[in-house]
């Protein structure tokens, strides 16, 4: 199912034993699936094997195989948003972590094939009523926790303490505004551009939930760092703003508020997604110019936060 040369990068990044293992799954299922035409497409994940395919019920599909733990639970996710906006599941299994979706044709992203103003519109339509009840099995993490697992998992690290002082503010941030915004709901939790895909229709069609429970005006501050192509020191801090103003009006959330929110995420993803495991400071400098950019953002309102005080 892969080239010699994709066999070899795949077994250089899982170990022989993981990779052959995956493989089998993902043979297992191209036949319990009735599958063919199946080809590798190694650039599109870091966390599955996807396989472009077709079907024999269901027509031009996708395979994805789980190839890491991760954080999130897509399958469960993907299940519990079939509905409008969303893309379709055919089948899965929640054991191999392998399921079967539709191939979104012809799938170029929410920003390569919208300008600017069109895709807060877009943005817009599909974030109203897009979310789910909260689940009461404690399927999906909450939002808090997301922050919990990065504070926790970097508490002993020795090198960018002086980030901390960003780390307790973000958390000072969170709180309030979980006290504001108290709707637990089953968010998406990676809603970005590459994540809203053109459909053969003309609409838009979203993939890839990672599932997380919370209150929506947490669901669109990756959707925020994507627009700006994840680096917010790509424009002026007054182009960000005037973006994140008008995306707030169209779905109902205070521009302030969306920009906590923003600055919250950029704490999230540098210490949960990259210090939490072992990124050094040099491979995350992105990440920390982002955070302070979102963080100075939150200082251009009228209401300021606090200036964030080094930790004891």
């Amino acid at each position: 199912m892969l080239t010699d040369i994709q066999t070899e990068r795949m077994i250089k990044k899982l170990g022989a034993e993981s990779y052959h293992k995956r493989i089998g799954i993902a043979e297992k299922y191209k036949k319990q699936w009735e599958l063919s035409e199946t080809a590798f497409q190694p650039e599109l994940s870091n966390n599955n094997l996807i396989f472009y395919a077709v079907s024999k019920r269901y027509g031009r599909v996708i395979l994805k195989i789980r190839i890491d733990n991760g954080f999130d639970n897509e399958i469960l996710a993907l299940k519990l948003f079939q509905g409008e906006h969303f893309c379709k599941m055919y089948e899965y299994s929640f054991e191999d972590e392998a399921y079967l979706m539709e191939r979104i044709m012809p799938a170029h992203t929410l920003y390569e094939s919208a300008p600017r103003s069109e895709r807060i519109r877009i943005i817009t339509g599909i974030f109203k009523g897009m979310h789910r009840p909260s689940m009461p099995d404690r399927a999906f993490p909450t939002y808090a926790q997301w922050f919990a697992e990065g504070k926790e998992g970097t508490k002993n690290r020795k090198d960018g303490k002086e980030l901390d002082r960003y780390l307790d503010c973000a958390e000072g941030m969170l709180a309030e505004l979980c006290k504001k915004y108290t709707r637990r709901l089953l968010l998406h939790g990676d809603l970005h551009h590459e994540n809203i895909l053109k459909n053969e229709n003309g609409g838009y069609t979203v993939t890839d939930p990672k599932g997380v429970i919370g209150d929506p005006v947490f669901d669109l501050s990756r959707f925020i760092l994507d627009e700006f192509r994840d680096d917010l020191t790509s424009e002026p801090k007054d182009a960000i703003i005037d973006f994140v103003q008008k995306l707030g009006d169209g779905v109902g959330i205070p521009c302030e508020t969306l920009l906590c929110c923003l600055f919250i995420e950029t704490v999230i993803w540098l210490f949960r997604e990259e210090l939490a495991n072992g990124e050094s400071l040099e491979e995350c400098r992105q990440l920390i110019a982002n955070m302070k950019v979102a963080y100075e953002l939150t200082q251009s309102l009228e209401e300021k936060q606090p200036e964030p005080k080094p930790s004891v």
